[in-house]
């Protein structure tokens, strides 16, 4: 049975302007795109976009994230199917999404 999440009542805000987290520090090797910093509970996913990348990186110091807000970035954040996107965890537990068209972390 598949789980059908319904996003309305779990919403991030966008946080990029408020200085919780230093954009140009975390985003330095992508000058020229627009980067977006969303924040719920803990959990971060900052969104990288221009004409040849668009991906997120989502990350919780509280814990694990969630299956539901890996879906959240994909669809409300990349605009993007599950089907058209590729997932990368990292060591340190970071999550990666890219578009297929942007295979920026898979190497």
């Amino acid at each position: 049975m598949a789980i059908i999440y319904q996003f309305s009542k779990r919403t991030f805000r966008d946080i990029t302007n408020e200085g919780v987290v230093d954009v140009d520090k975390v985003t330095a090797d992508f000058i020229g795109s627009v980067i977006k910093v969303y924040e719920r509970k803990g959990t971060i996913i900052v969104h990288i976009k221009d004409k040849k990348v668009n991906h997120v990186s989502i990350s919780n110091t509280n814990g694990q994230v969630k299956e539901w807000e890996i879906k959240y970035a994909i669809e409300q954040v990349l605009k993007s199917e599950i089907k058209d996107v590729f997932v990368h965890v990292s060591r340190t537990g970071v999550i990666h999404v890219c578009t297929k068209e942007d295979n920026t972390f898979i190497k």
